[in-house]
């Protein structure tokens, strides 16, 4: 009878003790103390920064204005910020040149010496080949106009006397002569290699007279002419002029090599100093420009 009855509590207690396990874990699924706990020396489990849901304000500064908030599209224009203090660029006088004290590579004040729009008067002493005829005394003046670019217009005019000085050349003495001439003409212009060096060409008509005394050599010509010339301006107050004039004059020079130098005294005003070079005659002038 013991035997019955300690067999029937150890087979209860084995049953209770298999219950309690079945319904506390295995049968409810809940899950042992620590489980999912990272073991010891794992480190700390790292955080994940959450995601903005908008964008960050914007950043304003004193010299910047702060963007109008969102309103009412028909509504009035909101009014113009701050106005920033530094100069616009290019309207500073840092990028404004300095005023040329002269030099190659400098621009003086006035218009450039090589210009078309120019007034010119000259002394010419005037002195022919002819053994007849002394030297004149000549004074004259040429204006020249510019036209749409790079054409122009030129007119001249000139007179002179020459004195008889009692010398003869043959047993005949020298005669008082005047002399006198005028010219129209049209030329253009265009530059060669840079804007120092100008190429012009001029055409037109001129007319010379000379009238002596005690002498056969008197004469009146027409003639039609061409000048090539070169224009050069090694300094800003410097120009160097070189010219062949080509006409169909008979009693006249029909071949004149021309050179003259001017030397910039004023912004507008030049001096110059040169001769010209004849079959018939030779002269050797002083000039004053005026250019505008």
């Amino acid at each position: 009878m013991k035997r019955i009855l300690l067999c029937a509590l150890s087979i209860g207690f084995a049953f209770g003790q298999n219950a309690v396990g079945q319904t506390g874990y295995g049968v409810m699924g809940v899950p042992p103390p620590g489980y999912g706990t990272p073991p010891p020396g794992y480190g700390t489990p790292p955080s994940v920064p959450a995601y903005p849901n908008s964008l960050p304000p914007a950043s304003v500064s004193s010299n910047v204005t702060a963007p109008p908030p969102y309103a009412d599209p028909y509504a009035a224009a909101p009014q113009p910020g701050q106005v920033s203090s530094y100069t616009p660029q290019g309207a500073s006088n840092y990028n404004t040149p300095p005023t040329s004290t002269g030099g190659y590579g400098a621009k003086a004040a006035g218009p450039n010496m090589v210009n078309f729009n120019n007034i010119e008067a000259y002394y010419r002493y005037l002195a022919p080949k002819h053994g007849d005829l002394s030297g004149a005394n000549t004074i004259g003046a040429t204006l020249t106009v510019a036209l749409f670019n790079p054409l122009y217009l030129k007119f001249g005019a000139s007179w002179g006397s020459g004195s008889g000085g009692g010398g003869n050349v043959g047993g005949a003495t020298k005669a008082n002569y005047d002399f006198a001439s005028i010219q129209a003409g049209a030329g253009f212009h265009t530059a060669l290699i840079n804007d120092r060096l100008t190429f012009v060409a001029e055409a037109g008509l001129i007319y010379a007279s000379l009238k002596a005394k005690n002498t056969s050599v008197s004469f009146s010509d027409g003639a039609i002419y061409v000048r090539p010339a070169l224009r050069y301006t090694p300094l800003d107050w410097l120009e160097l002029q070189a010219g062949v004039t080509v006409s169909s004059a008979d009693k006249y020079d029909s071949k004149i090599l021309d050179m003259t130098a001017y030397f910039r005294l004023l912004p507008m005003f030049d001096v110059g100093v040169g001769g010209d070079f004849g079959n018939t005659t030779q002269a050797f002038r002083t000039t004053l420009r005026l250019r505008w």
